[in-house]
């Protein structure tokens, strides 16, 4: 090849390596809000109905991806509902809209004081614990380790546990049989009970305060 031509392959080449440097690619974070409320007493039932009602609303809002309720570990404790959606403008959409604030005037109906809200990424939310809605998120290499210490033993034990109904199966049908299950396992089971062990540790500032 001459290196006239050489020349004319590379040099448009090295311009769109440039332009792809300059316009490097975003991708939107999710969009999570965790609001904690102190319900009257005697009228629990009726927020746990109203919390239901939320959480099949904002079901049907774009971007929705899940939701999570942390239970009051008292009477007097607070309730904290988690909603994840795709991105924050999905989010901020299910926050304005007319039926999402509905939903709010009927929750305050059956609460005390205000609600606490807290905007987090997906991964903070698996931290969140309703006795202490209002703290700052601990430092990544914390949630790291204690991640970890949640998942070593689910990654280890499922998949021998499923192993007689995935074996027959194509191995990404099987991983999508295993992550399908250990992800609610994680979100529901382990790590609400993983994050209360090492409260201490997280939050360090919240527990002194005790």
């Amino acid at each position: 090849m001459a290196v006239a031509e050489f020349l004319a392959v590379i040099l448009p080449l090295e311009d769109y390596k440039l332009q792809i440097m300059k316009e490097p690619c975003q991708y939107p974070s999710p969009g999570v809000i965790a609001i904690a409320r102190r319900v009257k007493p005697g009228l629990e039932e009726a927020f746990e109905e109203a919390t239901k009602g939320v959480i099949l609303a904002a079901s049907t809002f774009p971007g929705y991806m899940g939701s999570d309720v942390l239970y009051p570990l008292t009477k007097k404790g607070e309730w904290q509902l988690i909603l994840r959606f795709d991105t924050a403008k999905h989010l901020q959409e299910w926050e304005e809209s007319v039926i999402c604030q509905g939903w709010i005037a009927r929750a305050e109906a059956l609460t005390v004081d205000g609600a606490k809200v807290m905007r987090v990424n997906s991964l903070e939310a698996w931290f969140a614990l309703p006795e202490i809605p209002n703290a700052l998120p601990p430092p990544k290499w914390k949630t790291a380790i204690v991640s970890a210490v949640g998942l070593y033993p689910v990654i280890s034990t499922l998949p021998n546990f499923l192993r007689p109904i995935t074996s027959g199966l194509p191995i990404w049908i099987a991983s999508l049989v295993n992550i399908s299950i250990m992800m609610p396992l994680m979100t529901w089971v382990i790590m609400p009970q993983v994050t209360r062990l090492f409260k201490g540790w997280l939050y360090p500032s919240q527990s002194k305060k005790k």
